[in-house]
């Protein structure tokens, strides 16, 4: 984190907590004059006054996600079919945890934005078109040629947002949310989230500083799906944040696919292992499948052999949960430090920082939560 990114959040606080003064006194102001110009993640600029927006719609992997930390709920006007249930291809979302009710209401009100889901990442004009929005938040992947047109043949904007190589702790989230607050009029909302975050990731840093990181291999890294063993990750931001030893980030490691290669990852000098519980059951079904290579392999690694295997929750879900990132990364200082952290309080301590009180440790915990595996003599269950 740069000394220039500390002084932006710290400067764009102070101006949000010196416009809500200045708005307090001067009461009598028309505050649905107020026009907003703000540029998207894609370097589009827009005007519009939050005043003139009431319904909103939220398309793409994690766009839902980033306008429930900051956005006004109650101009949500629809989601994706996928945002009504917390089963499938995904397993922790805790976004949709805390807004479930009004999730299926909408879709059962037949106000959709499309199926969504890691297949159908396309934008559905004529649904989205017969909706009338005022405005749509996408993560959607798409040319800005390609936008345009869309936006002429629904009638709105469509505001473009990023989560960023960094995930959770990438400038391009943080400047996301900053967006979805001009649009909505949230920006003390999302002043005060943002600030927590990189408070979050100082301290994170602060106790890493001086201390030497073990080497931790990460297994089961969820990426547009629940997968196995070998689906890991290079530059992985919840060790990056902390200075955490990544096996894979060695100059002989590499990635096809998302994944590495047997061989490698048993041949490293990985003397930890931290799983991603959203995989944890592929990675079952791979080492008890007939025929398997891992049992014998993994048998001769040393964080295998002894014990040093480690359960964290899933970081991704519909792209990346944004406070399990936070999360996780208190638990891979235990882990690769030995720093001791209660687990549930911690969590929830991070959790009410972008839901309230509206999820907890106990929801978003799965096979009994963080926690040394007994593997392979012992695999945990749901």
């Amino acid at each position: 984190m740069t000394n220039s990114v500390v002084k932006k959040i710290t400067i764009t606080v102070l101006v949000i907590v010196l416009l809500v003064a200045c708005l307090s006194i001067f009461a009598a102001c028309n505050m649905d004059d107020i026009e907003v110009t703000f540029k998207d993640m894609k370097g589009r600029e827009f005007s519009l006054k939050p005043a003139d927006v009431h319904k909103v719609v939220c398309v793409g992997a994690g766009a839902l996600r980033l306008y429930t930390y900051v956005g006004d709920m109650d101009k949500l006007y629809a989601v994706e079919e996928l945002e009504g249930s917390r089963t499938g291809f995904v397993s922790v979302r805790p976004y949709q945890i805390a807004y479930e009710d009004k999730f299926k209401a909408l879709i059962n009100d037949g106000k959709t934005a499309g199926a969504g889901g890691p297949q159908a990442q396309v934008l559905q004009t004529e649904i989205l078109a017969q909706l009338e929005p005022d405005v749509i938040f996408s993560c959607l992947t798409m040319e800005t040629s390609d936008i345009e047109e869309a936006e002429k043949a629904i009638g709105c904007p469509i505001v473009t947002l990023m989560y960023g190589p960094q995930k959770a702790f990438s400038t391009q989230l943080k400047d996301s949310l900053g967006i979805i607050s001009l649009v909505c009029g949230t920006e003390f909302k999302a002043g005060e989230i943002i600030a927590a975050m990189k408070a979050l990731e100082k301290d994170l840093e602060d106790q890493a500083k001086g201390k030497t990181s073990e080497t931790v291999y990460l297994g089961c890294n969820s990426n547009w799906g629940k997968k196995g063993f070998l689906s890991t990750s290079k530059a992985y931001p919840v060790f990056t944040v902390s200075g955490i030893k990544n096996v894979m980030d060695e100059s002989s490691m590499t990635i096809d696919s998302g994944n590495a290669s047997l061989e490698q990852v048993i041949s490293s000098d990985t003397t930890k292992i931290m799983l991603d519980a959203g995989g944890l059951e592929i990675f079952e079904s791979e080492y008890k499948a007939p025929g398997s290579q891992l049992p014998g392999n993994l048998a001769t690694m040393e964080a295998f052999a002894g014990k040093e295997v480690y359960l964290m929750m899933p970081n991704n879900a519909y792209d990346a949960n944004v406070e399990m990132y936070y999360i996780n990364a208190y638990y891979a200082l235990f882990v690769a430090y030995g720093i001791d952290v209660n687990m549930e309080q911690k969590a929830n301590e991070i959790l009410s920082i972008f839901y309230g009180n509206r999820v907890h440790y106990s929801d978003v915990i799965i096979y009994g939560g963080y926690q040394k595996l007994n593997l392979p003599d012992t695999w945990p269950t749901k």
